[in-house]
């Protein structure tokens, strides 16, 4: 028996929402097939990926859940769709190993158990759980985030599409760009200004204002002005999707990639100008929010 899981990219921080917003989106997805086997765990992964499983965010998380629940062993065939560099890449395989798991042994965990589990999972990847990336991809919709008992799941406006570009040639560890953050850290007025723009993103959310949500996610302070430096073409790209329509610019989650905020009916011609400015050697594509996740009980 066999049983296959997925779980969708996800942009973190959210413009202003540093460590605390996560958004998931349509597109990309990592998909996890679990099959039962005699003892241990086995991986197979595509090219280029680490295929020891004590190296690998899904491995380790099949290692956590076989100790913790005596189950026998597991193989897991991890198929890559999100791209690495700010979009969730190792949340994505982190979350859907722990659902496929769960699936295949009829462990009936919950959705705490599920988040910490895939959290732990990706800790060994990044360094560190980072749950605006982890709580989104399983979950799907969009995350406010503040610890492991509270946060809370709310439906993004419907006429909002992000317009991502990633460079294939480029890497921002995510600990490079943290370290960058207490290198230069943000001042009082930088605090406050995040602040009011957090919490105007989530009366727009309750209202349903694609318009005023896109255009709050341009107000961050604290992240994108210390993490666009590592991102080649920053600036030319940011020109190019304004004067298409972008409502808003910024550094998805820890970049590499970058993000276009706009609504439904501008999004083609901001791909469209991303893509002739960016060139060969990045991936530009048009999200719609992801209100599934890896769950599947979204609408």
């Amino acid at each position: 028996m066999a049983v296959t899981a997925r779980a969708p990219a996800t942009i973190a921080n959210v413009g202003p929402g540093f460590d605390v917003f996560g958004l998931a989106v349509d597109g990309f997805h990592d998909e996890v097939r679990a099959t039962e086997i005699d003892e241990g765990v086995e991986l197979r992964v595509p090219d280029g990926l680490p295929d020891d499983p004590e190296r690998n965010t899904a491995g380790l998380v099949a290692f956590e859940l076989l100790e913790r629940y005596d189950l026998p062993g597991v193989r897991l065939e991890l198929r890559k769709g999100v791209p690495v560099g700010g979009l969730g890449s190792s949340a994505a395989s982190a979350v859907a190993a722990a659902v496929a798991i769960d699936r295949l042994f009829d462990l009936g965990l919950s959705e705490a158990e599920l988040l910490r589990v895939a959290a732990e999972g990706e800790r060994a990847a990044a360094g560190e759980p980072h749950y605006d990336n982890v709580a989104p991809a399983l979950l799907g919709g969009f995350i406010i985030w503040r610890s492991e008992r509270e946060y809370r799941r709310l439906s993004p406006p419907r006429d909002l599409r992000l317009v991502t570009a990633t460079p294939t040639h480029v890497r921002v560890p995510t600990e490079r760009a943290r370290r960058a953050l207490r290198e230069d850290p943000p001042g009082l007025e930088d605090v406050v200004n995040n602040l009011s723009a957090v919490a105007l993103m989530v009366h727009a959310l309750h209202e349903g204002d694609a318009e005023a949500f896109a255009r709050l996610m341009d107000c961050d302070r604290i992240s994108e002005p210390v993490r666009r430096r590592f991102i080649p073409g920053y600036d030319r790209l940011e020109e190019a999707a304004r004067e298409a329509g972008a409502l808003a610019f910024t550094v998805s989650g820890a970049g590499p990639t970058v993000v276009a905020a706009c609504l439904r009916e501008d999004a083609r011609d901001v791909a469209s100008a991303l893509r002739e400015v960016a060139g060969d050697g990045w991936i530009v594509r048009v999200h719609r929010p992801d209100e599934r996740g890896a769950l599947d009980r979204g609408g």
